[in-house]
């Protein structure tokens, strides 16, 4: 018969050895999601009463007002500079109008301002409070939040909810359309007026 250690179930892997492991393995894990955490990804833009004006990255250059895609839980730096002299902020906002995140405002043309944020579900759209008419893009996140997420052009309505409010609308309509078809058309079981 074998010996084992106290602990050991015969497989060789110990209890100390298999909380060490654990313990490396989440360590690991902790350092590659700082580490891919710490590269925010950097969107900039010009910013002048007429619009956002995307410049990086390839996605949003050239392109007035971009829709932004976030991913949830990732970092971003946002980087735009008054083109115009006008009052700007950058301001993130939910789907409610509520600020989440913003810079200052500044009117000074030339003057480049940073928000480093991180996406949350929340996130519906980007905007110049002063301007909110022409300088106002929007944010969508895969899987839900934001203005759009894919199903059902951002209403945040599951589908399944769209095809049944189309049956009970049916269920009411058929009738009121089978009257009206009968009115006008007929059951052919008249009587004759002779008789």
């Amino acid at each position: 018969m074998q010996a084992t250690e106290p602990g050991n179930d015969g497989t060789g892997l110990t209890r100390r050895s298999f909380l060490e492991t654990s313990a490396l393995g989440a360590l690991a894990a902790a350092g590659a999601s700082t580490s891919a955490n710490a590269q925010a990804e950097t969107y900039r833009f010009g910013g002048e009463v007429v619009a956002w004006h995307g410049r990086e990255p390839s996605s949003i250059a050239n392109t007035d007002n971009p829709t932004l895609q976030l991913e949830p839980g990732q970092q971003y730096r946002v980087v735009w500079e008054n083109l115009d002299g006008q009052p700007h902020n950058f301001t993130i906002r939910d789907d409610q109008g509520n600020e989440l995140e913003s810079t200052e405002t500044t009117s000074e043309e030339g003057a480049t301002l940073s928000l480093t944020f991180t996406a949350t579900p929340e996130m519906s759209d980007y905007i110049c409070t002063v301007h909110p008419t022409t300088m106002i893009g929007d944010i969508q996140m895969p899987g839900g939040g934001g203005d759009g997420d894919g199903d059902d052009g951002g209403s945040g309505i599951p589908t399944d909810a769209y095809f049944f409010a189309g049956a009970v609308l049916l269920a009411f309509v058929s009738p009121l359309l089978f009257a009206i078809v009968l009115l006008f058309v007929g059951t052919g079981d008249r009587v004759p007026s002779g008789e």
